[in-house]
This record gives structure tokens, sequence and C-alpha cells, in this order.
């Protein structure tokens, strides 16, 4: 097996063996040759808790990594730090940190705080991404690549953007997951104010995943090896446990496609989609404009705040949604989630703008379909784009006076520069107690139910004269759950290795006949024909030095076939990058329709769909784009230089070939299906699945 590669340095998780065999083989694989019934069952259902426990810690590492972002960006400084283990390590650009209490008193200097919470006027946004998690040999140990975007910054003073890429290391520690090491590699940073981002000429990031494997997130030996020690639980009771946890699992990714389609649903102003998402007697809260209340009601307050469907030419309208926490109650019916969301509005021609909020949701589970019970939205920060976070902060949007809401704000509050955090609905996943919130934090009004996760009340055994059918049930179900952090490991993968210029990595994740599209060429079939047009296409050796490309995959909705050997994937490209030297730099948007299938036991990419939705340089934004100007809209605005027209990276690829240089040498194999950078223009993208509430059919389904 192959541990390095050139231009990336990988450091390998220990060896996962046999990766030939299919994972569904692998839990459905007889457990002993014993004679004895019983014994054969037991070690059965042993093998298959080792896989529901497996796939649970991928889940608990999302977890805590996600909530280390939420902790970190709201200065909840004690319970970040419980996240650690006692001699955790954290590696930083410029200092190594040891010591728990340590990084608690290094992340509190970095935002120049010695109290919990942030000063007023402060911001310190971290969205993070694209995840790669990847479960060691011994079940207990994990590694995962992270990419995140900070906006920080104070109000009168100062705004600047800083990413990089995490490479850490988790342990599972009497019974939950902590983080072991947190090694934090600096991709890019400049202030607000330049016309790009700067970055190095190199990054040297020791990415933990091989190419070849990265469509695997739990070894096969680990779903292979049953669990230590023998279950005194009567066989019967034992399923339906595990029929419970693999439930839960089930439930945890379809409330999470439904909170990724209501943000998927917002772009594109589909108002009818978004109120079919909501029950009968949903609610809506945005902000400070009040409480709608039912499916009816909240389809016009849609339409009144932002406007009609559909999109208007040149209107960007864009709701990244990042770092979604789901949290299943232990009965099925009920779940919550919180969700970072990163909006990109605007007219071209006319104005554009920055916000960040948070959702805090409420969902319901009614004759098996989950549904949005409650949308409470927590707007942050709103910012005009050409002034930026230091210099400008509009108000949350107050009360319709032309559609009033049914009930007043359940709590009023001010936004940026003003601080106020919004309290999570889940406890600390590390000591399972409420994180000690600073004064002024908002705390939504949830129903008093308890929803945690981990915490499963004791169902009824079920009838053992059908354990047969039903084990086979949780099986497919598992290998379902499995499957779905896979298919986002390889997802991930690629946005990684198109920033590393790594083709042949790339051509490794793809199957045997799987299809790639070359923006601007064409659509090219099989591996060995990928590899070759992405090595006549790009930049060889790796990244260019004076030249750079994040290009960040996040909001999965993900399914997988009833047969658990392919899977449909749409996720939002949201990539920056440009000059090194921070010159000129573009805000890149787009949607991917990506299939993936299981070859030799491992996910590969089947299709790789993208449409690119928008093109913009940093310096301009996306309210000048093309030949448009703002002339009626400059009148009385402080001129800041974003006026003058500058440069933008068109596909994101420094060193790229023009398609005319290798097109006549190495032909397409197809045309591309959709229309690239059609903006001003609005061409709305496809979807690979219909509603997930009422089945209502997009106006482009793909088979």
């Amino acid at each position: 097996m192959r541990c390095s590669y050139r231009r990336i340095p990988v450091i390998c998780i220990p060896t996962i063996v046999i990766f030939a065999l299919s994972v569904s083989v692998l839990i459905g694989a007889p457990a002993s040759t014993s004679d004895n019934p019983d014994d054969r069952w037991s070690l059965r259902l042993d093998r298959l808790e080792s896989g529901v426990q497996a796939q649970e810690a991928i889940r608990a590492v999302k977890r805590v990594q996600y909530t280390f972002g939420y902790y970190l960006e709201s200065g909840l400084w004690a319970d970040l730090a419980e996240l650690f283990t006692v001699n955790a390590v954290g590696r930083f650009p410029k200092v190594t940190v040891q010591g728990k209490e340590n990084l608690r008193n290094h992340f509190m200097a970095r935002a120049e705080r010695g109290s919990p919470g942030l000063s007023e006027g402060s911001l310190n946004v971290h969205c993070i991404m694209q995840p790669i998690v990847s479960l060691g040999l011994d079940g207990k140990t994990a590694r995962g690549t992270w990419h995140e975007m900070a906006m920080l910054g104070k109000f009168g003073e100062s705004a600047s953007w800083q990413g990089g890429v995490y490479e850490n290391e988790y342990v599972m520690e009497e019974g939950v997951w902590k983080i072991r090491q947190l090694s934090y590699f600096e991709q890019y940073r400049g202030t607000y104010d330049d016309w790009g981002h700067k970055a190095p000429s190199s990054w040297n990031i020791p990415y933990h995943f091989e190419a070849a494997h990265v469509g695997v997130t739990i070894p096969p030996a680990v779903l292979q090896a049953p669990l230590t020690g023998n279950s005194r639980m009567p066989d019967a009771s034992r399923l339906a446990r595990l029929e419970q946890r693999v439930g839960l699992l089930e439930d945890e990714t379809q409330v999470q496609n439904l909170q990724h389609s209501y943000g998927y649903y917002m772009d594109r102003k589909m108002w009818d989609d978004v109120a079919d998402l909501f029950s009968e007697e949903g609610v809506l809260e945005a902000g400070q404009r009040g409480v709608y209340v039912g499916k009816s009601r909240i389809r016009r307050a849609l339409e009144v705040f932002y406007g009609p469907s559909p999109l208007r030419k040149g209107e960007l309208f864009d709701h990244i949604n990042l770092a979604t926490v789901v949290t299943v109650a232990s009965n099925g019916r009920n779940a919550r989630a919180r969700t970072r969301q990163l909006s990109m509005q605007g007219l071209n021609g006319k104005y554009a703008q920055w916000e960040v909020g948070t959702y805090e949701n409420e969902f319901i589970k009614e004759g098996g379909v989950w549904k949005i019970k409650a949308v409470h939205y927590y707007p942050e920060m709103i910012t005009d784009y050409d002034m930026g976070w230091a210099r400008n902060a509009k108000p949350a949007p107050s009360a319709s006076r032309e559609f009033p809401p049914d009930r007043q704000p359940t709590q009023v509050y001010g936004i940026y520069p003003q601080i106020r955090s919004v309290a999570l609905h889940y406890m600390n996943p590390v000591t399972g107690r409420s994180p000690q919130y600073p004064p002024g934090t908002l705390l939504p009004q949830h129903d008093t139910e308890t929803l945690q996760g981990d915490t499963l009340n004791m169902p009824a055994a079920g009838d053992s004269s059908k354990m047969e059918t039903r084990l086979a049930a949780v099986k497919r179900k598992l290998n379902a759950a499995i499957a779905v952090d896979a298919v986002e490991n390889l997802n991930s993968a690629y946005g990684y290795y198109i920033d590393e210029s790594a083709w042949d990595m790339m051509a490794d994740t793809f199957a045997s006949n799987g299809s790639k599209e070359i923006t601007g060429a064409g659509v090219y079939v099989g591996r060995e024909r990928i590899r070759k047009i992405l090595n006549l296409r790009g930049p060889q050796g790796g990244r260019t030095p004076n030249f750079f490309t994040i290009h960040q995959l996040t909001q999965p909705v993900i399914h997988i076939s009833e047969d658990g050997n392919s899977a449909k994937a749409r996720l939002r490209l949201f990539q920056c990058g440009g000059n090194a030297d921070g010159s000129s730099g573009s805000w890149i948007g787009g949607i991917y329709e990506n299939t993936a299938v299981k070859e030799n036991g491992e996910w590969k990419f089947g299709v790789q769909d993208l449409q690119h939705t928008f093109n913009a340089s940093y310096r301009n934004g996306w309210a000048r784009v093309g030949t448009v100007t703002r002339r009626n809209a400059e009148a009385g605005r402080q001129k800041t230089g974003r006026e003058v027209p500058g440069g933008g990276i068109q596909q994101g690829l420094g060193g790229a070939a023009s398609p005319l240089q290798f097109m006549h040498e190495f032909p397409p194999d197809r045309p591309i299906r959709s229309k690239q950078y059609t903006f001003p223009e609005i061409v709305d993208p496809a979807f690979h699945y219909v509603n997930p509430v009422t089945g209502r059919k997009p106006g482009l389904l793909l088979k």
C-alpha cells in the first residue's frame, strides 16, 4: 500500500487490511462455526454491535469537531478545553501548546479575552466544513481533516480573513470522544480591504488519507471483530436495542438532508418547496420579524421578506449551510439541528452583502416522514460587501407591516456589533453538562424534552420469530449509514486534491468507468482517460507557488440506493483563491450533483456533475459582474476602490491549460450537461431528489 505521494505528504493511519472485501459482506459474515444456534446468534450480534459502535464513533467525532467551532466563536473557553484530553497537543503555525488548560489559555489570548464570551464589537466566526474522518484499527482512535474559513475583526477597527486545514487526532476515553491532537495549517489570510487573500508558496499539509482508499471510513478489520466480552442481555433484546441505535443514525441522516435541502430551496426562492418541508402547524421565526404559524402563512411570509419566485436576473441569494449537528430524541419522533449559515446576497448592479447567522431548528416525524416543526434563525452579522464588517453593520430586519406576524419575536435582541451568541440545543459532548454560557446568551425556547442522542430508553424485544428478517434490515440500514459518511469523505477528498493539483490522486478516487467534467471542454469517461486529461490540463508538480485555490465542498444531501451499492450526493461548491500575493482573487459558487458506486468494497466516484452558478472577482463582488456597473447606486456612497474593475479567476486553477490546448489532441467523450458560469443569467441547477416531504419534482430531476 502506498503511503505517500508527490507534492502532497501523507501520514497513513494504521494499515487497513482486506480492502477488497465488501463492508456489507463483512457485517453479515458468519461469526462462528459453532453448532450451538445460541452461540451463533450471540456472535452475529457482537459483530453487528461492533459495526454500530464504529459508525456512532464517526458521527461522534464530527459532533466534537463542529462543537469545537461553535464554542470557539462564542468564547466558551472552559467548555472548549473540555473537548480535549488532559495532555492534548495543539500545533499552530508559530507555536505548539500542550495540555487542555494551556490550550484554553491559548484560545483566550488569541481572542484577547480573560473571561467567558467575546468583547463587544468582536467578530470571531469559524466556519468548519469538508470533513474526512477515518476510524483507526483499534476502533478507539480516529483522524479527521477539515477546512476552516474564519471571519475575524472588531467593529470600527479591523476585518480580516484566515483559512486553513485541520489535521486532527481523536481518542475515545471513558466512553466519550475527545481531541488528542489538533494541528492547524494556515493556507491564506488577508485584511478585508485587500483585493484577495495572501497565501504562502506551499502548505505542506500531512493529510492522513489515501486517494485509493478515502471511500472507506471504517477499517474492515473493525467490522470483522466482535466486541470483547459477552452481553448478558437476551438476543432478542439486544437486537431491539441495535434496531433503535441504527434507526437513530438513519434519522440523523434524514434530518440533516432536510435541513440542507431547506438551504438549497431558499437559494432559488423555491417557496412552494420550502413551505412543503414544514408540518401543517410548523413555525417560522427569522430574527426580529416575528413568528409565523402554518404552511400557508410561512409561504406568504417568505415571499414578502425576500421577494417573489423565481430569482431575478443578476440576483445572488445563496444560503450556505455549515457544521450541522443533529440530535434525535430516543423516541425517534423529535429532533433538533444546529446549523451555521453564511449567506451571500445581492443584485448585480445594485448591492451585495454578507450575512452570518445560526439555526436552532426543531423537527418532527409524522407518518414516518421527517418535517420541520420550527425554524429559529438568528442573524448575527449583516454587512455591506464594499464596506466589510469593520465599517458597516446592518440591523436585523424588523416585523413586516405588509404582512404582520402571528406573534411577536420570542426574544428581542440586537446583532453585530453587539455580541449575542446563541445557546446550543445539546450538552457538551464530553462532559454531558450544559455549557457555561456568558451573560447575554440567547436561549432558544425549545420543548422541555431532553434530546441526548447517546441516552436510549430500553426498547421492547419484539417478535423473536422474525429475528432473521429484522437482523437483515438492521444490517442494510447500518451499511447505508456507513455509506453516507464514506461518500462524504470521497467528495471532500476531491476538493483537497484540486487544491493541491494532485491529479493522479484525484483520478484514483474514480471508479474504473467513472466520468468527470472538465470545465470548458467536456466529459471524460474512464479512470485512465480522466487521469490523462487532468495531467494534460492542470499544472504539474503540485500547486504553483504564486497561485492558490480553496475548493470547499459542503452542505451534503446524500441518498444511498436500496441495494447499498450506489449513491447520489448533492454538495455546494464554495470556492475562493487567486494570486498568492493577494493582488487578485475570486469567489466562485456552484452545485455538485455526483454519484458514487461501491467498487471492490470501496466507494468511488461514478458521475461528477458540476454546475458553476457564479464567478465574481474578490475586488468587485457579485454586484459588479460582467459589463454591469453600479452608477445608479454609487452616488453618495463612500469610495472603497471596489468600484474600480479588478481581476478574477474564471476557472480557479492557476497554470491550467485552456481547452484549445488539449481538446484537439484528446477530445472529450461527450459535452457537459449544464451551462457553466451563466451569472448574471439565472439557470437553476438540477436536483437528484424530489421534495423529501411531499415528493414534489424539481424543474429538472436527474435520473
